[in-house]
């Protein structure tokens, strides 16, 4: 079935941020609320490799943005629940937006619990997060871990689900509060600031690491 997209752009700038930041996502993100400094584009339906076919025709540009959150995938997941070929898609799209503007900071927001299909969404879901954050630290981009905040041990299915709307898939207005609040910590400029330095270093010394390796070998 074809799904037909539709974007919709709002924008929020408050004078203590400074750096230009821009929120990708498929409906989950619809109805958040502000986040200082940060452009939305939310396209309704889409899956993950959409997003890289707006880039690639200009439909979407990026070159300006100084950092951009991906929150996407729940869509690619209710294909067939392989969270191997959603992680291959996000690698991909990553690696575009990198290739494109190399000096933008990525952040990835891990996929949310979907009660619409609990029984078949839940184990996908919960691997494509653990291995999420491999593929971040591969590609030396961020990580939310936003899903965390949805999910409780003590509630049925581990999941609270106060926080979604009847559909079971989109989130409630608290839902969407929770997950607005998050954002405005994690993307936020100081955040963004911090953790950039600590993945540089991280970066840094994986590349010393493995130089030091191929030093060793070579003489070995």
């Amino acid at each position: 079935m074809e799904v037909k997209l539709s974007m919709e752009i709002t924008s929020a700038f408050c004078v203590t941020d400074f750096l230009k930041k821009l929120l990708l996502s498929d409906s989950i993100c619809k109805h958040l609320g502000d986040l200082p400094g940060v452009t939305k584009k939310v396209v309704r339906g889409a899956c993950i490799e959409d997003f890289g076919d707006l880039i690639m025709s200009g439909d979407l540009d990026i070159k300006g943005m100084d950092a951009i959150l991906l929150h996407m995938g729940t869509n690619n997941l209710a294909r067939n629940f392989d969270a191997h070929a959603v992680l291959i898609e996000m690698g991909s799209l990553i690696r575009l937006i990198k290739k494109i503007n190399d000096k933008v900071h990525v952040v990835v927001s891990g996929i949310l619990p979907r009660l619409i299909d609990f029984d078949q969404a839940d184990k996908s879901i919960k691997e494509y997060n653990k291995l999420l954050s491999r593929v971040c630290r591969d590609c030396n981009v961020m990580m939310i871990r936003s899903f965390n905040g949805f999910t409780c041990g003590k509630e049925p299915n581990g999941i609270k689900e106060w926080l979604f709307a009847r559909d079971g898939l989109h989130l409630s207005t608290r839902g969407s509060y929770v997950l607005s609040q998050l954002f405005r910590v994690q993307f936020s400029d100081r955040n963004i600031v911090k953790r950039r330095a600590v993945l540089d270093e991280e970066a840094a010394k994986r590349e010393r690491r493995d130089d030091d390796f191929g030093y060793r070998k070579e003489f070995m």
